[in-house]
């Protein structure tokens, strides 16, 4: 294992600041080579908070994008919404859902005319569905679907006539390790995958965004965190999913576009548009912001030393 001195002081020194862009092109052309799309950003975050994971839903031909914002001054993510106006910008967000733990990742989707969320919600050790009462601002737990299970970035998706889930687990390899579930009706009773860790590799585990179907193939975003965390998206091709069997194989990586060249985690499609993430970095200038990076290489390094994690 080898630990460089200057990452650590880089991570230490430097604070992680991510935005939100929108992509004109359908998620199927990211996997063409060298895609050098055009993307429309968000409005910068405030210095203390950056936005993240976003997904998104089409309503009466406008955007709305759900997605995390982190807050360096409080520690925790909470989701919020930005809604496209006429003149097709977004300006400023709003709260769309708030717990009292750190929330991120509201992987959406529309399922018999209705809305739902499953937030990350590994702190309560537990995967859940949100249904919205009044989208997008108003929300009520729907059903837990996997309990006493910390699962990070949980993907929901339809194949052949199934419900499948993929996450990491929180406790056990949150950058390497993907989980599969799979139930015959949305809200479970969800089952986990006979091999489960059906994969273990830190380049192409953690979901990284919304599975999609491209000429009869299924493919599955993932993140690269072979360097570090949300270095780089990687797109599989599944070969083989059943209760049984898991198998899928790289097709290409898609690298962080300008001007937030450091970090790229999320990639999900929205009716023929694609949301992206990018991070850059800045010199911390608050305590709190020294305290989140020193958090986070001590997380970092009992990643990296296997005998040591939790």
């Amino acid at each position: 294992m080898k630990i460089s001195v200057s990452g650590i002081y880089n991570n230490l020194v430097k604070i992680q600041g991510w935005n939100v862009g929108v992509i004109a092109q359908p998620i199927s052309d990211f996997l063409r080579p060298n895609n050098n799309p055009k993307i429309v950003w968000l409005p910068t975050p405030d210095k203390r908070k950056y936005l993240a994971d976003p997904f998104g839903v089409i309503r009466d031909h406008r955007i709305f994008i759900m997605c995390e914002e982190f807050d360096y001054s409080t520690g925790k993510g909470r989701i919020v919404c930005f809604e496209e106006g006429e003149d097709h910008s977004f300006g400023a967000s709003h709260v769309a859902m708030e717990l009292p733990i750190h929330i991120s990742y509201p992987y959406l989707l529309e399922w018999k005319g209705e809305t739902y969320c499953i937030p990350e919600t590994g702190q309560a050790r537990e995967v859940s569905l949100y249904r919205a009462q009044e989208f997008p601002y108003r929300w009520e737990k729907a059903a837990t679907l996997i309990a006493n299970f910390p699962g990070l970035d949980a993907s929901i998706f339809g194949f052949e006539g199934r419900w499948w889930l993929t996450c990491t687990n929180l406790e056990d390899g949150e950058w390497e390790k993907l989980f599969i579930w799979h139930a015959d009706d949305l809200t479970g009773p969800w089952r986990p995958h006979s091999a489960n860790p059906v994969k273990i590799s830190r380049r192409s585990s953690r979901p990284a965004g919304t599975p999609f179907m491209h000429e009869g193939t299924l493919y599955r975003p993932a993140q690269d965190c072979s360097n570090r965390y949300g270095q780089n998206v990687v797109i599989n091709r599944i070969i083989r999913l059943t209760t049984e069997k898991f198998e899928e194989e790289e097709v290409t990586c898609v690298k962080p576009f300008q001007p937030y060249l450091e970090g790229l985690h999320t990639l999900s499609s929205i009716d023929g548009l694609t949301l992206i993430d990018g991070r850059r970095s800045r010199i911390v200038d608050s305590f709190s912001e020294i305290r989140y990076n020193i958090t986070g290489q001590w997380r970092h390094l009992l990643q990296r030393l296997p005998g040591l994690q939790r």
